[in-house]
């Protein structure tokens, strides 16, 4: 068990409506082209998406909670015995007939991934996958954009349609690669829920473009503009060790300066911030000085192998007080 559990200031906790599958984590010089064949180093089977954004959470010591669908079968004892080392509670449903997916997540010599995932119990949630997910108003919810990859994503346009009204928590979306495949009405639907978006530089691309938005002369910073415009809510866009840019509707962008490391491995990079950014506004941080604090565990996560290794708070202040 991880070290004892801080309520956010306020009781709150964070939420996560992703999904948590088994990462099958190898190092190769390259990833294959069709018909080629490599051999992997280094490899780590482990717990990984969505959790280690949880992961991150909990060693920020704030309390987390796993919403998503856990199967039946080692894939998923697995998680489970994961969920439970780190303390993080799952309140979400299971299904007894599948076990939970596993991806294989290929990290070459330039500290790239490529991910080749298969699709489990968290995938086929219906209409009611999250009915019984009803955050506080201390509460941070997690969103993932992959949610809306599978039939579950269905649980989760339910859940911000029943929540949308008089919400009194904070909500941050991680759109992901799939932001450029969901349909308009979904997009329109997430767009008007008003979250807060956390993008990479490609996922901020692809919601620019859905936005009719065009990259700008002055780059990340005049887009940023546009796109907290355009979405009517506040906007991360993580630009590696540059840090991240922060906008919203009608103000000016600001970029909030990274740490400069040698990254041996950005596996759960973007988790890690994410999870870090969840746990900070939790606490009441505000949302520049949150950006910052995740910026530095970030930094700190990319100097070390592995999906989830999120540093602790202590590490990170050391980090900042250098």
């Amino acid at each position: 068990m991880m070290g004892a559990t801080m309520k956010c200031r306020g009781g709150g906790k964070v939420i996560s409506l992703g999904q948590v599958i088994v990462d099958l984590t190898m190092k190769v010089a390259r990833v294959p082209t069709a018909g080629c064949d490599v051999f992997a180093d280094d490899v780590v089977t482990s717990v990984g998406a969505s959790f280690n954004t949880l992961h991150a959470v909990r060693r920020m010591g704030v309390i987390a909670e796993h919403a998503g669908i856990l199967g039946t079968g080692p894939w998923a004892s697995m998680i489970r015995q994961a969920l439970e080392t780190d303390g993080i509670r799952h309140v979400g449903r299971c299904d007894t007939e599948r076990d939970s997916a596993f991806c294989v997540a290929l990290t070459d010599e330039g500290a790239e991934r490529t991910f080749i995932s298969t699709r489990g119990a968290e995938a086929f949630g219906d209409v009611d996958a999250f009915a019984d997910v009803r955050p506080d108003g201390g509460d941070v919810v997690h969103v993932s954009g992959y949610t809306l990859a599978h039939r579950t994503g269905a649980g989760l346009l339910d859940f911000l349609a029943r929540t949308a009204e008089h919400r009194r928590f904070t909500a941050l979306f991680d759109p992901s690669p799939i932001i450029g495949q969901v349909d308009d009405g979904t997009f329109r639907t997430l767009v008007e829920y008003h979250p807060i978006w956390s993008c990479n530089e490609r996922e901020a691309l692809l919601v620019a473009e859905r936005l009719g938005l065009s990259a700008h002369e002055d780059g990340f910073r005049g887009l940023a503009m546009k796109m907290a415009d355009a979405l009517g809510s506040s906007l991360v866009i993580r630009v590696g060790k540059e840090g991240a840019w922060l906008a919203g509707p009608g103000g000016e962008a600001e970029l909030i300066a990274g740490f400069p490391v040698h990254a041996v491995d950005t596996n759960g990079a973007g988790d890690c911030h994410a999870g870090v950014l969840c746990a900070e506004l939790c606490g009441g941080v505000d949302l520049k000085e949150a950006i910052r604090f995740a910026n530095a565990a970030a930094a700190i996560a990319v100097t070390r192998r592995g999906p989830a290794t999120c540093p602790t708070r202590r590490e990170v202040e050391r980090l900042l007080s250098a």
